[in-house]
C-alpha cells in the first residue's frame, strides 16, 4: 500500500496530472464527447483522495473540468445544457460520478483530519465568510423576494469559501505548493487558446471578412467570458517569463493569449487585458532573475510588432471593425446600472435580491440571475448596505494582503486579480463559479506566496 501512495503522491503532486486533466478537458470539448470526460476527470482524483495526504491534486480538475463543456447543441437561451445534461442517462452518470467523488472526499478529510493546517485568524478567508454571509439576506424586504435569492447567494459563498478552505487547510504548502496552483492557472490559460483557435478553424462564422461575434462561442463561456478569463490569467502566464527557466516560452505563451483575447472580440476583455498586459511589462523589464531576456524580448516583439502591423494591416482593420462595430456605446449597461441604483435605492439595507423585478427578454439562461455587470453596483443593488460594507471589507483585506511584503510572485498575481476586478466593472464573471474558483485560489497563493521576497 505504501508503495502505491508513493506512485500516486508522485503522480498527483507532479507536473503530469494537471497536464492529464487539460488533456482529457480539451479531448472532451472538440469532440463533442463533453459529458464522458467531465466524468472520467472527475473519477482521475478518486484515488488520489484514497492514497494522497497533499489536496493539491484537486487544483486542476476544479479549475478545468467546466472547459471541457463543448459547443454541440449550442443555443444562446442555456447553451445546450438541457439537452446535453438534464437527460436521464446523463443525469445518472453524473449521480453515480458526483457520489463517489463525495464519498471519497469525505474519506480523504476524515483520514486527514489530524494533519491539517492552521488558518490564521486573521487570514483571507474571514473577508470570505463575512462576504458569504451578507449575501444571504439579499432582498429579502423586497416585494419581488424569491427563495431563489437565498439558494444563489447560499451557492455562490459556499463555493468559494469551500474551494479557499478545502485547499488552506489540506494542502502541503512546502516550496512548491503555491507554484504547483500557479502552473495550474497557467495551463488553464494554454487550454482556453487551444479551444479558440480550434473555433476559429470549426465553428466560428466569418462573413465577407468580418468575424460573428456571436459565433465566437466555446460551449462553457461566450465571447465575453472567454476574453475576460485570458485577460485575468495572462499575468500568471508572464510571471512564468519572470521567474522560471525558459521564462521566454512563456513569454511567447503570454502573447498568443493576448492575441486570444483580441480574438475574443470582447471589447471589456481586450481594454483591460491591455492594461494588465502593460504593468506585465513594466515588471518584466524591471523585476525577474530573467530581466535580461525579456528586455530583449520585449524590443524585439516592439520592432517585430511595427512590421507586423504594417504587413498585415488589412487584416488588423477588419479585426479591429470588429470590436468598433459596436462603437463606444454602453450596450444597455447604463440602463442596468440605473435599474441596480434604483433597487438600492429601494431597499438599501439589504437591496431588492439578485432576482429582481427587471426582465431582459433575450436572457433565459434558468437559474442564473440576470446581473448588473458591474461589481460595486451588483453588491448595492442586489445586497444592500449590508452586503456592500461586506464586500468592501473583503476588498480592504485583499488590497493591504497584496502590498504588504510584496514580492515577484504576489506582483503577478495582484495584476491577475486587478486585471479580473477591472473588467467586472463592466460584466459579470465574478459571479460565476468557475471563475470564482481560480479567484479564491489566488488570494490564497498571494496569502502563502514568498513572504518578503524581494523583487529582485
Amino acid at each position: 500500500m505504501r508503495d502505491y501512495a508513493a506512485i500516486a503522491k508522485n503522480f498527483y503532486g507532479g507536473a503530469l496530472y494537471p497536464l492529464l486533466v487539460v488533456a482529457l478537458s480539451f479531448v472532451g470539448h472538440v469532440t463533442g464527447l463533453d459529458v464522458a470526460f467531465i466524468a472520467l476527470i472527475l473519477l482521475s482524483f478518486v484515488p488520489a483522495m484514497i492514497l494522497c495526504d497533499d489536496f493539491r491534486f484537486a487544483a486542476m480538475p476544479i479549475l478545468g473540468v467546466v472547459f471541457t463543456v463543448s459547443t454541440k447543441n449550442y443555443t444562446p437561451s442555456d447553451n445546450g445544457y438541457a439537452e446535453r445534461f438534464l437527460n436521464p442517462v446523463t443525469l445518472t452518470l453524473l449521480v453515480i460520478v458526483g457520489a463517489l467523488v463525495i464519498a471519497s472526499l469525505v474519506f480523504f478529510l476524515l483520514r486527514n483530519r489530524t494533519q491539517c493546517n492552521r488558518l490564521n485568524k486573521r487570514g483571507v478567508w474571514v473577508g470570505l465568510a463575512i462576504f458569504s454571509l451578507a449575501m444571504l439576506p439579499n432582498g429579502i424586504n423586497s416585494p419581488n423576494y424569491e427563495w431563489k435569492n437565498l439558494l444563489f447567494a447560499f451557492l455562490i459563498g459556499l463555493s468559494m469559501l469551500a474551494v479557499y478552505l478545502l485547499f488552506a487547510l489540506y494542502m502541503r504548502f512546502d516550496q512548491t505548493g503555491v507554484d504547483y496552483l500557479m502552473h495550474c492557472f497557467l495551463l488553464a490559460g494554454i487550454l482556453i487558446c487551444a479551444e479558440l483557435i480550434t473555433a476559429y478553424f470549426t465553428t466560428v462564422s466569418i462573413v465577407g471578412g468580418e468575424i460573428d461575434k456571436g459565433s465566437v462561442v466555446l460551449g462553457w463561456g461566450i465571447w465575453t467570458a472567454i476574453g475576460g478569463m485570458l485577460a485575468y490569467l495572462l499575468p500568471i502566464t508572464l510571471y512564468f517569463a519572470a521567474s522560471h527557466k525558459r521564462g521566454w516560452i512563456a513569454f511567447v505563451i503570454g502573447l498568443l493569449e493576448y492575441v486570444c483575447v483580441f480574438l475574443s472580440q470582447s471589447r471589456g476583455a481586450f481594454l483591460f487585458g491591455t492594461i494588465g498586459l502593460a504593468l506585465c511589462m513594466v515588471v518584466l523589464l524591471c523585476k525577474g532573475k530573467n530581466r535580461k531576456t525579456n528586455r530583449i524580448m520585449i524590443l524585439s516583439l516592439a520592432v517585430f510588432g511595427v512590421f507586423g502591423a504594417l504587413l498585415l494591416w488589412d487584416k488588423i482593420q477588419s479585426l479591429a471593425q470588429n470590436l468598433l462595430n459596436s462603437g463606444l456605446g454602453d450596450n444597455g449597461r447604463f440602463e442596468i446600472w440605473g435599474i441596480a441604483w434604483n433597487n438600492f435605492s429601494n431597499n438599501p439595507a439589504f437591496g431588492s435580491g439578485f432576482y429582481d423585478s427587471f426582465v431582459d427578454p433575450a436572457f433565459e439562461h434558468g437559474f442564473d440571475p440576470y446581473l448588473y455587470h458591474n461589481t460595486p453596483l451588483q453588491m448595492l443593488g442586489a445586497c444592500g448596505l449590508i452586503g456592500f460594507a461586506a464586500y468592501l471589507y473583503h476588498r480592504v483585506q485583499t488590497v493591504i494582503l497584496v502590498i504588504k511584503k510584496p514580492s515577484l510572485q504576489k506582483t503577478f498575481l495582484g495584476i491577475a486579480i486587478l486585471t479580473f476586478l477591472m473588467f467586472n466593472l463592466l460584466d459579470v464573471l465574478f459571479f460565476k463559479f468557475y471563475p470564482s474558483f481560480f479567484y479564491v485560489l489566488m488570494l490564497l497563493c498571494i496569502e502563502r506566496s514568498e513572504a518578503g521576497e524581494p523583487l529582485q
